[in-house]
């Protein structure tokens, strides 16, 4: 026999042999007859060998034997919690609407307008900042509209104090006539003009 059919024939007898290993481990825990079947003593048992081990043991000769207790599938893992959403929002509200001409006492109708806003503030879980800005139309002097857009933010701020809004998260500012949004030649342009804007910096609460 040369080197190469000699070490074909070692390589067919190791995967044969470890084949073979899973089932030696059964036969040998248990005696056989010539017909392959497991010799029952006078009891109806089946007869071990001195090789017997559990892991050796067959279902029809140890029916009683516990069977190992299956392994559980581990927890999967929880779906992690969102982050909250950073919000961005700015609110224009109408000077007509909060206040009477020139004056920087709130109306009811802006009151109400306000407590829509403070409810809105409890869905977002963090408010971290709220500027209240006041503007006013180009009529008149512009020192005037300065001192009016100024009390006007301050207005609000006051109100909004009133239902609860922290103190130290506001910031007031009045720019008077210096920041239109509309034509103030028309009488539709410097009614839009007239207007407090509320721009809130928070975060949207997470269900």
């Amino acid at each position: 026999m040369n080197k190469l059919s000699y070490a074909i024939l070692v390589a067919s007898t190791i995967t044969l042999t470890g084949t073979a290993t899973a089932a030696s481990e059964r036969t040998c825990s248990y005696v056989y007859d010539s017909a392959g079947m497991v010799v029952r003593d006078s009891a109806g048992d089946c007869v071990r060998t001195s090789g017997w081990r559990p892991e050796g043991a067959i279902a029809e000769c140890e029916p009683d034997m516990k069977k190992p207790e299956p392994v559980a599938e581990p927890e999967p893992e929880p779906a992690p919690v969102p982050a909250p959403q950073p919000v961005y929002k700015t609110v224009n509200l109408g000077a007509g609407a909060l206040f009477d001409l020139n004056s920087d006492t709130l109306r009811a109708d802006g009151k109400r307008e306000l407590d829509q806003l403070v409810s809105d503030l409890g869905q977002l879980s963090d408010v971290q900042s709220i500027q209240i800005a006041g503007h006013t139309d180009s009529t008149g002097d512009a020192a005037y509209n300065k001192d009016l857009s100024v009390r006007r933010a301050n207005a609000v701020k006051n109100y909004l104090l009133e239902k609860g809004v922290d103190p130290s998260i506001m910031t007031t500012v009045g720019w008077g006539e210096t920041k239109p949004i509309a034509d103030n030649s028309t009488r539709a342009g410097r009614a839009q003009n007239r207007r407090v804007e509320i721009t809130i910096s928070g975060e949207q609460r997470v269900q």
